[in-house]
């Protein structure tokens, strides 16, 4: 017999509390149960309410432990939890005489009770004997002949079944509904292959009733529980689904709905959230600010919110402030995010955009952002380290009683980037729900135009804002879809240089995998980790030039890295067109061994001079960044120069089976044959003329990088 029991010698405690009926099972061996795992919690927790087992007998037996009942460490008693906490006394008198001793071990799953007598020794028949003759009986068992603390048992069968499954589901609904007043009713029917009856039901008729066809008809803002049941059969087993129905009566309602630009964001009552999960909440968390969960609506609403997660969004002399009931979110030290008092730019925030996401930077502390810590779920002050400082705003809307349009764009979605071609259209084309009239509008004509059907004509380079209105009447407010467009230069005028700094200008951010991306930092430049939310992940993402050009071109940045990882590759591809192809399509050469790459943590090397020549223009450069979930390295890319070459009037040598090693202040020649040769500077300025001999050839020169028949050498 296993040693995997709960009751392995029991004794019987108190009679029957039920009279007899025509259920009944006499256990008078011991009572296996084969999962005692199933009991909830851990150590230290407490286990209580119903904890399901099943019996030697067959039967699943539901055990319902009323008072919380303690499991100390992995091997110990079960105890009962007084009051605060306090484990009481695992020994309890029983009606005989006898002390009963309860005991569980968690490495065996082995619990029994074991009757004792005074002596120590065990007492009566073995086994003892636990007859259960009816679907509920009780066992009372008193700690202490004071009888203080007691716990019950309550012992009931779960009997096997042969009933069929009705299926029963609701027809159209898979979770719970919210739905606004003026929307009158709708459809709430479910489905059986019962031959019951279904009945419904509303759990508060004054928000909404239901009537015996499954037809909801809403009354009142509020909350109520919609469901439906069929009853047990001779065939089929009973049931009941149900859901939680929200009713949004826009005349008194609170609704905050997500705006997508800085034009929407002027003062008033917000909710400040990370990834339409986390809203910030003021609740202190040290000098940092909670975070708590919130539900948004499919058309990107919040309703009726708790007043601790609405904050006051105010103009300021240098930005604005956030603040709630006098707390003020601040930026003073790093990681800090709590005020009770306004200070100025240390309370003050700047809020910039990009695609859909809003950024907002301490004006004190110029290089720290608001952001969310999924670890430790709370926001704070943090510099600038992943897309956890990206937020999403909804603003408290206007209570006018009036109600929503909702305007989206087809075919595009979020902000939009493209170079520059004469002719270029694609279609912009909106649909507003309900179905309304949609004007189209572009607020830079010079960048792009818009028609009446919503094709977008490219006509130069710069930035313009896409919007598609409908407009308010009576009813109904103005719906408003918008995106920025920004249309770059066909090509980069040469020479090109930039920093990264203060924005990646006209170079393109392309991410093919995972989550990764190429974005500005203000101290490093242009930077990239696929180290997201704690922990290195599978990440694929180009930083792409604008077109160049020259068909003979000089390149030069300086790099620096950090963590362990895969190296950065730098590319050129003639065919790319990031109008119409992802990076993925196009070919590429690899010149990654062209430039000299930073080697240790944090150092930054220049990449030296990569000469180009005889290309077929335009092309385009990338630095491709790859990270696994093994490693996942940080790159920076700055000081970035391209420039076109030129002819350098450089003798073209060659020596047969001509070597050439260099040196730290030195270049060794390997020659099969006297030969003549010119050292160049990569000016095209020659340097020093050499008369080699057959064999080891050594040319003292100061560092630099050097031209050697028809062969680049560098000297340090």
């Amino acid at each position: 017999m296993k040693k995997n029991y709960f009751l392995r010698t029991a004794i019987l405690l108190v009679a029957l509390l039920c009279g007899t009926s025509a259920w009944a099972v006499s256990l008078t061996q011991d009572v296996t149960f084969n999962d005692w795992s199933k009991v909830t919690g851990s150590s230290y927790d407490a286990s209580k309410g119903e904890q399901i087992f099943v019996g030697s007998d067959g039967v699943d037996y539901t055990w319902t432990f009323v008072q919380s009942v303690m499991r100390e460490n992995t091997k110990a008693r079960i105890q009962l939890k007084g009051d605060k906490g306090v484990l009481l006394s695992p020994t309890f008198e029983t009606s005989n005489g006898f002390d009963v001793t309860i005991t569980f071990d968690c490495t065996k799953n082995d619990a029994s009770i074991t009757e004792t007598g005074t002596d120590n020794t065990v007492q009566g028949a073995s086994p003892l004997t636990l007859s259960v003759t009816s679907p509920s009986a009780s066992i009372t068992i008193e700690a202490g002949s004071a009888a203080t603390y007691i716990t019950q048992i309550d012992i009931k069968p779960i009997a096997s079944s042969s009933l069929q499954n009705p299926e029963l589901a609701f027809t159209d609904i898979t979770g719970d509904v919210t739905k606004q007043l003026t929307e009158g009713s709708y459809s709430s029917a479910a489905t059986t292959v019962s031959d019951a009856t279904i009945t419904y039901s509303s759990s508060d008729t004054e928000v909404a009733t239901i009537n015996q066809k499954g037809l909801v008809t809403l009354v009142a803002g509020g909350t109520t529980v919609i469901k439906a049941e069929v009853a047990e059969t001779e065939t089929f087993d009973a049931a009941s689904v149900e859901y939680t129905l929200t009713v949004i009566d826009p005349a008194t309602a609170k609704i905050f709905t997500k705006i997508s630009s800085i034009d929407e964001l002027t003062d008033g009552k917000y909710v400040i959230a990370y990834k339409n999960t986390m809203a910030m909440v003021n609740q202190a968390n040290g000098s940092r600010i909670a975070a708590t969960t919130i539900n948004v609506s499919d058309d990107d609403a919040i309703f009726n919110p708790d007043a601790s997660i609405v904050w006051d969004i105010i103009t300021t002399t240098n930005g604005v402030s956030i603040s709630n009931n006098g707390t003020y979110v601040a930026g003073e030290n790093s990681n800090d995010a709590s005020l009770s008092d306004f200070e100025d730019k240390v309370c003050e925030w700047n809020f910039s955009i990009e695609n859909d996401k809003f950024r907002a930077t301490n004006v004190q502390y110029t290089d720290r952002f608001l952001q969310y810590n999924s670890g430790s779920k709370w926001f704070a002050c943090y510099k600038a380290s992943s897309k956890q400082q990206d937020l999403t705003l909804y603003k408290l809307e206007e209570n006018d009683g009036k109600q929503d349009v909702k305007v989206t764009f087809n075919e595009v979605s979020g902000n939009k980037d493209l170079f520059f071609a004469e002719g270029l259209t694609y279609n912009s084309a909106a649909t507003a729900t309900p179905e309304k009239p949609i004007t189209y509008s572009s607020s830079d004509q010079e960048v792009a135009t818009i028609s009446a059907e919503g094709l977008v004509t490219i006509v130069g380079p710069g930035t313009t804002i896409i919007k598609a209105t409908t407009e308010a009447d009576d009813t109904y407010r103005e719906g408003v879809a918008q995106y920025t467009l920004t249309v770059r230069a066909l090509s980069a005028s040469l020479p090109h240089s930039i920093d990264f700094k203060s924005g990646l200008g006209d170079w393109l951010s392309i991410t093919t995998v995972g989550e990764a991306q190429w974005e500005s930092d203000s101290q490093y430049g242009a930077k990239v980790s696929g180290y997201i939310n704690g922990k290195n992940t599978d990440s694929e993402a180009y930083l792409i030039s604008p077109a160049v050009t020259a068909n003979n071109i000089i390149l030069n940045f300086s790099s620096a890295y950090s963590y362990e990882g895969n190296a950065l590759e730098l590319l050129y591809s003639s065919d790319y067109d990031p109008n119409t192809m992802q990076p993925g399509d196009a070919e590429w050469v690899n010149i990654t061994d062209r430039a000299a790459w930073s080697e240790g943590y944090f150092e930054w090397a220049e990449s030296g001079d990569i000469e180009l020549k005889d290309l077929t223009a335009p092309i385009r450069f990338a630095f491709k960044y790859t990270s696994t979930t093994a490693g996942a390295s940080t790159w920076e890319i700055t000081d970035l120069m391209i420039k076109e070459g030129s002819a350098t009037g450089i003798a073209s040598v060659e020596v047969a089976g001509m070597k050439i090693i260099g040196g730290k202040g030195q270049v060794t020649i390997e020659a099969s044959e006297a030969a003549t040769v010119a050292v160049y500077a990569l000016t095209g300025a020659q340097v020093r003329q050499i008369e080699l001999t057959e064999g080891s050839n050594i040319v003292t020169l100061p560092a630099g990088i050097y031209v050697i028949g028809n062969q680049k050498v560098v000297v340090f």
